[in-house]
């Protein structure tokens, strides 16, 4: 468990203990001899947190009751608590409370139509102003409201209300970018006709373009290919988030120095080429006490969609590169390499070791000498819109190379642990790590309340997961869509009224405030190290630096129930013929003649149907696959 030593401040003990508990009468002046008049009356400083009308993701909230009807769009009445285990629920709330936030005063349901500006009263409500054009489901880019936020025009400048932070506007984006809080939406396509790319055309290119390599570079040579998503009948100038989504993913799983670019080997840009070497993916890694050659291995081997394909290309192709999988789809990939043990594995993190020890030896971090030195930027919250408990934020520089390392602390509630029973000596819950990766991509981590990593974290919540856990990295990468983000410190604030009542000295004043820096510096210090480090190389990697994560926007595409036309892409034909053949596949594929199929259902049977329908082409699944995926359905 990590605990921050008391002797870093000598504030400490029984005084700081008892913050909520004591604070100095208003009236008293200090003097007098100790024990000659009875002490002023002790007044409380109370700890203003949340409800659950503020925040629905607190632990205490319970389940909503039996709802209302809905109200007039001028009534001040507050809204139906959302369902806490509801997470589209939770997530619309998030949204409308980042809207009515920062754009209520002039548009909010307080107002009258003729009281707001341009008669827009309803800047909380997500269904009217999808009806009134002002959010576009499922295309944050292509909504009114995203685009003025992000161009400083909503509050306008003349307003003089603060412009609306990359993270609220990430917490919107999010929302209308997520296809599982829109199931009555589907992403446009080519006219409903899909352009076939199968896997004899897929490898068929993979093979010529090997066949130009080096001799010496083609087995560091690997393909990573959209064409699934053509197939499928997403047109291929529509695929930009998901180009974004490759590129992002390959530079949030390097350990280079340097961002590298993927390089499109046709004309429409849906296969792309990468040296595994621009990546440090050449490198032998262990996930879960297994050894592989290299990360191309390792993800092909978490791959369930990764198979083994024989023909004179794939042949070729297999030669050259030297591997069993010389390509796989980039969604496919993006589902397990962004995750647990598989994600730690490839930027580089021992789960076998604490974090603490990850800090301190591969980061060369002395937490504590930070600590004695006041070399360390902080600040506590009860306001934590992601974690249900209180949480503590702190910086620090990476000393083995350039680059920054943020870690929060949230608190037991279980154990029921407050920031506020000791800002110094406190013992987590949970700890979350965020650290700059060499070339300036941001890298995450979760451990528990005894310092061990693990994947997720039932403290940290994604209300984009069905069961709440914050997943790394793909939860983390969504949060963080646009960098590192401010925390409004409100651990001082009480500290310093209470300093009399708890002893605090001049000196220990001091230390309290070079640590606990005000919300400006601390919004400062963020905006730094985001422009400094993350910005920077999502420039360098030609990405946006604002909007929602094309990473985790992915993730949750793949990852959501497969339509026939999903299915088909992946398969590798048109959705027509799909439909034609169901009948020649499991009969659990039969529910994508009218409905839409539990991804994992779909893994389930999905090398089976491959060898089924690739059973006409020159490359197809390797027999021996086939014959275990067949017998495995009988």
């Amino acid at each position: 468990m990590y605990r921050q030593p008391r002797a870093s401040l000598t504030l400490l003990g029984a005084g700081l203990t008892a913050l909520l508990a004591a604070a100095c009468s208003s009236d008293d002046d200090g003097g007098g001899e100790q024990g000659a008049t009875q002490p002023d009356p002790i007044q409380v400083v109370p700890v203003e947190r949340e409800t659950c009308d503020d925040n629905p993701l607190l632990v205490e909230c319970l389940p909503q009751q039996p709802s209302e009807p809905d109200r007039p769009a001028s009534d001040n009445t507050p809204p139906r608590r959302p369902d806490p285990g509801d997470p589209a629920e939770l997530a619309r709330a998030a949204a409308e409370n980042v809207l009515a936030a920062n754009c209520g005063q002039c548009h909010g349901p307080a107002l009258t139509e003729q009281q707001a500006l341009a008669g827009m009263n309803y800047i909380d409500d997500i269904e009217r102003l999808v009806e009134t054009g002002k959010i576009v489901p499922l295309n944050s880019a292509a909504s009114r409201v995203v685009l003025r936020m992000s161009r400083g025009e909503m509050p306008p400048p003349s307003s003089g209300l603060p412009s609306v932070t990359d993270a609220d506007i990430a917490v919107v984006s999010q929302y209308i970018d997520n296809p599982r809080f829109w199931p009555d939406y589907a992403q446009p396509n080519c006219s409903g006709d899909g352009e076939l790319v199968d896997f004899d055309d897929l490898y068929g290119a993979v093979a010529r373009d090997l066949a130009r390599a080096d001799n010496e570079d083609a087995p560091f040579l690997r393909y990573i290919s959209l064409t699934n998503r053509v197939t499928a009948g997403v047109c291929s100038d529509a695929l930009d988030r998901d180009r974004q989504a490759l590129t992002k993913m390959l530079n949030m799983l390097s350990i280079r120095a340097r961002v590298g670019q993927p390089e499109p080997v046709d004309s429409d840009a849906t296969i792309y080429r990468i040296d595994l070497r621009d990546f440090d993916w050449d490198r032998a890694i262990e996930v879960n006490g297994r050894n592989f050659d290299d990360v191309w291995e390792a993800i092909a081997e978490n791959n369930p969609y990764a198979v083994e394909f024989v023909g004179d290309d794939a042949d070729d192709a297999k030669d050259d590169a030297e591997t069993a999988f010389p390509v796989m789809f980039a969604d496919q990939m993006l589902d397990v390499a962004v995750l647990g043990n598989l994600y730690y594995a490839i930027i580089g993190v021992d789960v076998d070791q604490p974090l603490s020890d990850f800090i301190a030896d591969d980061l060369g971090i002395d937490v504590q000498q930070n600590l004695d030195d006041e070399d360390v930027v902080r600040a506590g919250t009860t306001r934590s819109r992601i974690s249900r408990q209180d949480r503590v934020v702190e910086r620090h520089d990476i000393e083995v190379r350039n680059g920054v390392l943020w870690q929060s602390f949230d608190f037991d509630d279980q154990a029921n642990e407050s920031i506020f029973e000791d800002p110094f000596g406190f013992a987590a819950g949970g700890t979350e790590v965020i650290f700059t990766l060499p070339n300036g991509m941001l890298g995450y981590i979760i451990a528990d309340e005894d310092d061990n990593i693990v994947e997720d974290s039932d403290i940290l919540l994604d209300t984009n997961q069905n069961n709440f856990r914050a997943v790394t990295a793909v939860s983390c990468s969504n949060c963080h869509a646009s960098g590192f983000i401010p925390v409004v410190d409100e651990v001082k604030d009480i500290s310093l009224r209470n300093a009399r009542s708890i002893g605090l000295n001049r000196d220990e004043i001091e230390q309290l405030e070079a640590i606990y820096v005000s919300p400006q510096q601390f919004a400062r210090q963020v905006q730094e190290d985001t422009s400094n480090f993350y910005q920077r190389a999502l420039q360098a990697a030609d990405l946006p630096i604002q909007g929602g994560d094309p990473v985790s926007a992915t993730f949750l595409r793949f990852d959501a129930d497969v339509e026939l036309s999903d299915a088909a892409g992946d398969l590798g034909v048109l959705p027509e013929e799909l439909e034609d053949t169901l009948g020649l596949l499991d009969p659990v594929l039969s529910v994508l003649r009218r409905g839409t199929l539990d991804r994992d259902d779909f893994t389930q049977v999905y090398i089976a149907s491959l060898c089924v329908l690739s059973s006409p082409l020159e490359n197809r699944p390797d027999d021996n696959i086939c014959d275990d995926a067949l017998r495995a359905l009988d």
